[in-house]
This record gives structure tokens, sequence and C-alpha cells, in this order.
């Protein structure tokens, strides 16, 4: 396990921003009343679940146990992110795209930290998230054209 457990703190740093995406997207989903935000949300959450099991799975596999909190940076983090709601969706967006945003860095500024089978499912979980930047784009621009 010594030599794998670099991968797996690795691992489990990308696994905490996964869970603070979790808890920013279940905490904020019902909180303003954009539907079409609501809804994007709750997906969003969802494949932040998946990303989350899959990455705790890799930790498991690799023989560590994976992180279960994000400590007081996610407590902050979900702080703002309610504010941010009841502000309404054009600052809840801003907020959970940059968060997006910083977790895909997270990603690529690790990948090259990690073992090619966890290479493979960093890169699936980007590709999801670099999806997820793209809609949230479109949407804030949505947002900025109906003020």
């Amino acid at each position: 396990m010594a030599s794998n457990q670099h991968h797996i703190d690795t691992l489990n740093e990308l696994l905490k921003g996964e869970l603070m995406a979790i808890d920013i997207y279940r905490e904020t989903e019902n909180m303003q009343g954009d539907e079409q935000v609501m809804v994007m949300l709750e997906q969003f959450a969802k494949d932040h679940e998946e990303h989350a099991r899959i990455l705790a799975d890799r930790v498991r596999d690799l023989g560590g146990t994976p992180v279960t909190s994000t400590g007081m940076a996610g407590a902050m983090a979900g702080m703002s992110s309610k504010i941010n709601a009841l502000r309404g969706p054009s600052h809840l967006l801003q907020q959970v795209y940059d968060g997006e945003d910083k977790g895909v860095h997270a990603y690529e500024d690790r990948i090259d930290e990690l073992d090619p089978q966890s290479q493979d499912l960093v890169n699936e979980i980007m590709s999801v998230d670099h999806d997820h930047l793209k809609v949230f784009k479109e949407r804030m621009e949505t947002e900025k054209s109906e003020r």
C-alpha cells in the first residue's frame, strides 16, 4: 500500500471536491425559484455523486480509505452558496460555475500524479465536468439577456 499512498492521497483530495459539489448542489437546488436551475443542479449533483462513488471505489481498490467529509473549506463554501442562492439564480450560477471550473483545474493539476487506471477515470470525470461548464455558461448567458 505504501507505494499507492500518494495516489490514494491525491484521489482523496479530488474526492473532497466532489463531496463539496454534492453538498452545495443538494443544499441550494430548492432555495431559489428558478425551475430550470433547480433541475440542472439536481442532475449535476447526481453526476458528482457518481464521480464520488468512482473515486471512493478507486481509493479502496488501491488499499486506502475514502474521505467522507469536506472539512472547514466545504462548510464555508456551503454557507456562501446558500447566501448566493437566496440572492437569485445569477449569483448562484456564477458561484457554481466558478466551483466547477476550480474542480476541473484541480483534476488537470493532479492527473499526472495518478497511476494510469486512475488517470482514465479522472479523464472521464473531467469530460462530464467540462459539459457542466458549458451548460452553466449557456444558462448564465440566458440569465444576463433576461435582465
